[in-house]
């Protein structure tokens, strides 16, 4: 430097100062009194503190300037403040370094170091060894961050208690298990029950480990990927899957199984007791089994769809869970007019929906036997046939409503209605629904039965004589219906004029 430098004033310094600490080696001592220069200084370097005053290395503000930058500037703070266990855990929150040179008493101080680690969990790092075996402070700087088991002391690793409540944490803290504890269950699913991607650390025996990979799947189906394997080919496992997942079925037969489950006709019992349709995947052979087809037919008459064989008992509890089964067994089963049906009719009469039963005179014999209304499904033929529509009609007046027009003026067929139901009287034909004597016969069943009546009876006089004979509340309905066509004839003047 030239004598130039040396003749410069004050404010010619503290600009230099300002552009180059380094001046400060040849500027005058009086200038590193100087509050703002110095703090100016040590924002450019924090070793620019070792030419300040001894009263400027105890300003705080110049302190944690200088530290901000350079954690080994501490050794320029005043004693007082490098003593200072607030100031140090000041100047840790901004440089975490601080804690690497501060006095080792700090380092061992238990209090600050937490305070620290709330701060930044990698402040433990920097802590006595003391502390870093101390499971409290260990867990604090865990529960921010798993990595902070790099910095505790390895003998924590092998601390049961410990390593549970830092998985518990964090389930990646379980890749630090010490070799005693790798093999635990409990801790290992602990991590599992957090995240299926735990599985990725865990080692081959443990994932042929039946009990341990079962319990993993109850948390996570994917984890079922995982499996080793001899595991993956292991029947037995995949049974329990089944049995004790409410979805195993699926995860089984779907999604992660071996083929050769669709050929094991123990898992596929256990399967179709949760779910029949599972019963599409497995091979003939298991679809023919009468105990599996049994097992599902009775949870589910769907099942016969799925049936590579189909026993009689089977078909019979399908078909008396819904008629529609009889579709299915007409579709895959039926053997032709050799079939005896019959037991089927019994079942459910209602079998007679099918297109292929309903033109079958027998089968709609029996089935109207039992439930006259199933007429309806009959083909126009049989609704034409004697025998049929009088069992229909005998079973149920109703069935009159399917007979064909030539039975509905059947004065036999309609007699055995009405002896029933007088309302049986709408589904007759129009010649018996104007016959006086049937229509008289249905009141005295039903008097509901008379607004079946053809209208022409309303104006016939004799009818309307009988009528009011014998029926006592009969002029109630002549007043509606009959009145005004028979005002003034004779034998009801009188009525009209009371």
């Amino acid at each position: 430097m030239g004598p130039a430098m040396y003749a410069m004033d004050f404010a010619a310094w503290r600009v230099a100062v300002d552009c180059d600490w380094r001046v400060l080696d040849v500027a005058p001592q009086e200038l590193c009194m100087e509050r703002e220069v110095m703090l100016s200084a040590v924002i450019q370097a924090g070793r620019a503190l070792s030419h300040a005053s001894e009263e400027l290395r105890g300003d705080r503000a110049i302190a944690l300037a200088a530290l901000r930058g350079d954690a080994t500037a501490l050794e320029f703070v005043s004693t007082q403040l490098a003593l200072d266990t607030t100031f140090i855990l000041e100047a840790a929150a901004q440089n975490l370094r601080v804690l690497e040179v501060c006095d080792v008493e700090h380092r061992e101080d238990r209090e600050l170091i937490r305070a620290a680690i709330k701060q930044n969990w990698n402040a433990l790092r920097y802590a006595s060894p003391f502390l870093r075996c101390d499971a409290d402070v260990c867990l604090e700087a865990v529960q921010q961050h798993w990595r902070a088991l790099l910095h505790c002391d390895e003998k924590l690793w092998n601390d049961r208690e410990f390593m549970l409540r830092a998985i518990q944490c964090r389930w990646q803290a379980f890749q630090f298990l010490g070799p005693d504890l790798r093999e635990d269950h409990a801790l290992v699913l602990e991590a599992v029950r957090q995240d299926a991607a735990a599985l990725d650390f865990v080692g081959e025996a443990l994932r042929g480990d039946a009990a341990f990979m079962l319990a993993a799947a109850k948390y996570h189906d994917v984890a079922l990927t995982k499996v080793s394997p001899e595991l993956q080919e292991d029947a037995a496992f995949w049974k329990s899957v089944v049995q004790e997942i409410d979805h195993g079925w699926r995860l089984a037969y779907v999604d992660y199984g071996p083929s050769s489950l669709c050929d094991n006709p123990e898992v596929m019992l256990e399967a179709v007791k949760r779910n029949v349709d599972v019963l599409s995947f497995g091979t003939k052979k298991v679809r023919s089994e009468p105990e599996i087809v049994e097992e599902a037919v009775r949870r589910s008459w769907k099942a016969v769809e799925y049936a590579a064989n189909v026993n009689a008992a089977s078909i019979i509890e399908a078909v008396k869970q819904d008629w529609r089964a009889i579709s299915l067994y007409m579709d895959h089963f039926y053997q032709g007019p050799t079939d005896d049906l019959s037991k089927l009719v019994e079942s459910n009469p209602q079998i007679v929906r099918d297109s292929r039963l309903s033109g079958n005179a027998p089968v709609m014999l029996k089935a109207v036997r039992q439930e006259g209304s199933v007429l309806r499904y009959a083909t126009e033929e049989l609704r034409d046939d004697d025998e049929i529509v009088f069992h229909a009609v005998a079973q149920t007046w109703r069935a009159m409503e399917f007979a064909s027009m030539r039975l509905k003026g059947d004065e036999d067929l309609v007699n055995l209605a009405i002896r029933q139901e007088g309302l049986a009287l709408q589904h007759a034909a129009p010649a018996i629904r104007g016959n006086a004597r049937f229509v008289m016969m249905a009141m005295t069943r039903n008097m509901a039965a008379f607004r079946f009546a053809a209208k022409f009876l309303h104006e016939d006089t004799k009818f309307w004589d009988e009528l009011v004979r014998k029926f006592p509340t009969a002029w109630i309905r002549w007043m509606r219906y009959g009145r005004l066509d028979v005002i003034g004839l004779p034998g009801f003047g009188g009525l009209w004029e009371l």
